[in-house]
């Protein structure tokens, strides 16, 4: 079924997911890594991507799961069905109720401070982890997690605490900020945007020679390395790289890995529709399409690769708009589309990292996904109706004076 099949079944823009590619990711992730470290476990990063057709997809295929908010941890739980012994939940604020679930499931809680663990053990939390803050990708100290020389402290007092300390934790980031740029203060967050992904071998070498240097000092076996991983196959170099650096360390216990981009940003396509096409004062050639930074946020700091699936000869570098009354609602500064007309169909390529899960309502309602499992294209989320933007509001009683 092409494309232009599925948008005049499901209408325009269109979310496409492709299962198949996930499942493929997750495969060759697994095979990679399972050749230099055979005790290495799969948990997928929820907060990348909550399409529900790949959670599902990933737990049938022995993934475990990753969250980092009360709503992700209901997802894993009641939605996909996944044993709370297989969820790790992290984040820097996890609610009481929240940390009551996990205690109750037996799920693996990463302590984002040392002032956090004294709420795990009143929580009733018995497995528990240490995310170590390591710099980020501009090199700033992270705000997540426990500064490196505070380690041993915290892993003495979660053990007063009388919790099983498993796991030593760590997320190297792929977007970061600088206050700066060219010397000057940016003033704002998105103007100092940084993304990184993905880094070096050799980055992840160095962390995970931290994490085994601190595990043997504090008695721990299992190592999470958290995500920012490339997809295979060049992640084969990152495994060997961090498969070395541990074995030097003298580090022999569990590897625990936990992806998102690396699964799933090359297994989603926007689909979407030109509206109109025109000249602007300066002779630019500006195609308004009928999806925008609603959609694609992360075109507020990296362009989206945009291709025309039938393009035409002619035409130059063309403005691709979005539908907001936004001026700043831009897809594309200039895209090379060949000559664009209405009624064209484009693709956003590769956007399935943090691109819907960060979509809004802002415009029209958000669109439809048709996901493609075992080589067949189905509906997967209806698109949103006028109705959907008002179903959880509440008629009040009027009060007089």
């Amino acid at each position: 079924m092409s494309v232009a099949d599925l948008l005049a079944e499901h209408g325009s823009p269109l979310w496409l997911a492709d299962v198949d590619r996930a499942r493929e990711r997750l495969a060759g992730l697994r095979a990679a890594w399972s050749a230099v470290w055979p005790e290495t476990e799969i948990s997928y990063s929820y907060k990348t991507n909550r399409t529900t057709a790949f959670l599902r997809a990933f737990a049938d295929d022995d993934a475990a799961a990753e969250v980092v908010c009360a709503a992700e941890y209901a997802l894993a739980r009641d939605v996909v069905g996944v044993d709370g012994a297989r969820i790790t939940v992290n984040g820097p604020a996890k609610p009481d109720a929240l940390l009551q679930r996990s205690a109750a499931d037996g799920a693996l809680v990463i302590a984002d401070s040392a002032a956090e663990l004294e709420r795990l053990a009143l929580a009733g939390v018995t497995r528990a982890g240490l995310r170590v803050g390591l710099p980020g990708p501009e090199g700033h100290p992270s705000r997540f997690g426990i500064a490196p020389a505070q380690i041993v402290a915290a892993a003495r007092r979660a053990r007063e605490l009388g919790l099983a300390l498993e796991a030593l934790s760590v997320h190297l980031v792929s977007t970061d900020f600088t206050a700066t740029v060219d010397g000057e203060r940016t003033g704002t967050l998105a103007a100092g945007v940084r993304v990184a992904w993905a880094k070096p071998p050799a980055v992840h070498a160095q962390a995970a020679s931290t994490l085994a240097r601190l595990a043997t000092a504090v008695d721990v076996s299992t190592i999470d390395l958290g995500g920012g991983f490339p997809a295979a196959p060049a992640v084969a170099a990152h495994a060997a790289a961090v498969a070395g650096a541990l074995h030097a360390a003298g580090f022999s216990g569990r590897v625990l890995l936990e992806p998102g981009r690396a699964l799933v940003a090359d297994a989603v396509d926007l689909a979407m529709t030109v509206v109109a096409v025109k000249t602007l004062a300066d002779g630019t050639t500006c195609a308004v399409v009928d999806a925008g930074t609603d959609l694609l946020p992360g075109a507020l700091w990296a362009w989206p690769r945009l291709t025309a699936p039938q393009p035409r000869a002619g035409g130059g570098p063309t403005l691709v708009a979005g539908p907001l009354c936004l001026n700043i609602d831009v897809v594309a500064p200039a895209a090379e589309l060949g000559e664009v007309l209405a009624g064209d169909l484009l693709i956003a390529h590769d956007v399935g990292a943090y691109q819907q899960v960060q979509s809004t309502q802002f415009g029209d309602g958000r669109p439809a996904v048709v996901a493609r499992d075992g080589g067949t294209w189905r509906l997967h989320r209806r698109r949103e109706q006028p109705s959907d933007l008002i179903i959880h509001d509440r008629e009040e009683p009027s009060w007089s004076a």
